[in-house]
């Protein structure tokens, strides 16, 4: 499901993480985060793959109200909070020639590979949901799509390590703090 987040959710690697005091729980999802490079609305599918430049591995953080919260039940403000969209460092397209469709993302919990994806497997996906989010919004330069989960969610706790690598680059790594 795709949701809007303010600027001030962005979170770059190498900053910490403070778990906000709003709500009991905070859970980590893993994504694969594209930068968007074009101006673009009503953007054909076929086309998509021409609007983004850039990829990265990220997490999303979603507040919840502990076990009794079912994943759909999440409402736009515990996902657009500050600092909850975090975001590695960029790997452009083009230093990827040849690889971009297979490239293997690596996302990792306290050194424990938690989940791994590729771009094979969200490619065609990505370009339907640019397609789909250009009629309603226009695209610009700079914008990010979290293309989706990648793996299992995360309940935050002080101390967590959240890293990730993108061709045994590593592009992430965000301290959990109080």
């Amino acid at each position: 499901m795709p949701y809007l987040m303010a600027d001030s959710s962005i979170l770059y690697t190498g900053r910490p993480f403070f778990i906000p005091d709003f709500a009991p729980c905070f859970v980590a999802v893993p994504s694969i985060v594209v930068r968007m490079s074009r101006l673009g609305k009503c953007v054909a599918p076929r086309f998509a793959h021409r609007y983004w430049d850039a990829l990265t591995a990220g997490f999303s953080v979603l507040a919840c109200d502990g076990a009794n919260q079912q994943p759909g039940d999440v409402m736009a403000l515990d996902r657009a909070f500050d600092g909850a969209a975090m975001v590695g460092d960029w790997t452009p397209v083009a230093d990827l020639q040849g690889q971009a469709t297979s490239t293997l993302v690596e996302f990792m919990v306290n050194d424990n590979v938690v989940a791994t994806a590729s771009l094979d497997d969200m490619i065609t996906n990505l370009d339907t949901l640019i397609g789909q989010m250009s009629v309603r919004c226009s695209i610009k330069m700079g914008d990010l799509i979290f293309t989706g989960e990648c793996g299992p969610r995360h309940t935050l706790t002080p101390g967590d390590c959240l890293t990730a690598r993108v061709h045994d680059r590593t592009v992430l790594d965000i301290k959990v703090r109080l």
